[in-house]
């Protein structure tokens, strides 16, 4: 089915591109020319967050492309479980952040690069978005290495827990997520802090998965990295600060219509 999508979808292509009105077709050439090339730009002005997201691209369509037998087996020796993170741990902290293990996961990176991690970036620069990623991965992956340790030492936790398959970026992205509070307009920070930690609190009581909790604490970690966002020197207006500007605006027009 995927290979039939791609042919109609090239036919179709094929069937506009040859169609008998080339003023319209130029103007929406220039327009994709604008996005291109505003595309472009906004990648320039994140590379750290456009690197990680080519690099995620990369990974991926190895595993793709890969036998299931193959991508298993290279993903089992990339997690950060109990048993790699007692041998062998500084090798797994940083690979295991480069890879995911399916690539649906893809989906929820890609945007979470773009629209959280971008936005940080632009505003405090690339060496403190890295700083904030790797402290998110690292210290959520440790604390929760430690929790399930003692989960399985004292028998609350399955032992076959030390071997289970656990990669991805996802600890850093929550991470910067938190920190990206930091950088939004002022009205607009109360009720995102409340939605992303409200987020992550329901999954952890509704969940029974540990990558939950971990979540939660990583959040906890970008929250924490408030002292990096003091010292940075931002050359954009916050945020959300269009949109900041916009709610205001509407709620008063709607007030005025109603009076």
């Amino acid at each position: 089915m995927t290979i039939i999508a791609i042919l109609l979808l090239a036919a179709g292509l094929d069937l506009l591109l040859r169609a008998e009105r080339p003023l319209a077709l130029a103007g929406v050439r220039r327009d994709m020319t604008r996005l291109r090339l505003a595309a472009l730009a906004y990648g320039r002005s994140a590379p750290v967050s456009s690197i990680y997201l080519i690099v995620l691209l990369v990974t991926t369509l190895v595993l793709q492309t890969s036998t299931a037998g193959t991508a298993n087996s290279l993903l089992g020796e990339l997690s950060t479980n109990l048993h790699h993170l007692a041998r062998d741990p500084v090798r797994v902290l940083v690979t295991s952040a480069f890879w995911v293990s399916s690539a649906w996961q893809i989906l929820f990176v890609a945007p979470m690069l773009l629209l959280v991690v971008a936005p940080l970036e632009r505003r405090i620069g690339g060496s403190k978005t890295i700083a904030v990623l790797v402290l998110g991965h690292v210290g959520a992956t440790l604390v929760t290495a430690v929790g399930l340790w003692v989960g399985v030492r004292t028998g609350v936790v399955d032992p076959s827990i030390a071997d289970v398959q656990d990669v991805g970026p996802s600890y850093a992205l929550f991470a910067a997520a938190a920190c990206l509070g930091f950088v939004l307009e002022q009205r607009l920070r109360l009720p995102y802090f409340a939605a992303l930690i409200g987020y992550a609190v329901w999954n952890v009581v509704a969940s029974t998965t540990f990558t939950d909790f971990g979540h939660l604490l990583s959040i906890g970690f970008g929250l924490a990295c408030y002292p990096l966002l003091r010292s940075a020197h931002p050359q954009l207006p916050p945020v959300g600060k269009r949109l900041a500007e916009l709610a205001p605006s509407r709620l008063h027009t709607r007030r005025s219509l109603l009076s």
